[in-house]
């Protein structure tokens, strides 16, 4: 298992669609390798859509969103960023 640390790479680029690319990147690599990717959230504040749609959307695009269950999931994830991205998924067309 990989793990992604989203509040290092919000961090580092301060440009949130080009954080997004880097969690896309790791999201098409564990599914290349067929393991999973665990997303760190511990001290994430907020998830932009722009990140959202760099990232998950453009992985549904590509693989569908059964695929991303399959590979990608979340630790230390609060209740409102769970909410957040159930509901950024349920909207996502």
């Amino acid at each position: 298992m990989c793990v992604f640390n989203m509040n290092t790479a919000l961090q580092q680029s301060k440009v949130y669609s080009v954080a997004g690319q880097y969690l896309y990147k790791s999201i098409k690599e564990a599914i290349a390798n067929n393991d999973r990717l665990s997303v760190d959230m511990d001290g994430v504040t907020s998830l932009p859509s722009v990140f959202l749609n760099v990232s998950l959307g453009r992985i549904i695009d590509e693989e569908g969103k059964d695929k991303l269950k399959q590979y990608v999931g979340f630790v230390k994830i609060t209740k409102q960023q769970a909410l957040r991205l159930r509901d950024y998924l349920q909207r996502y067309n």
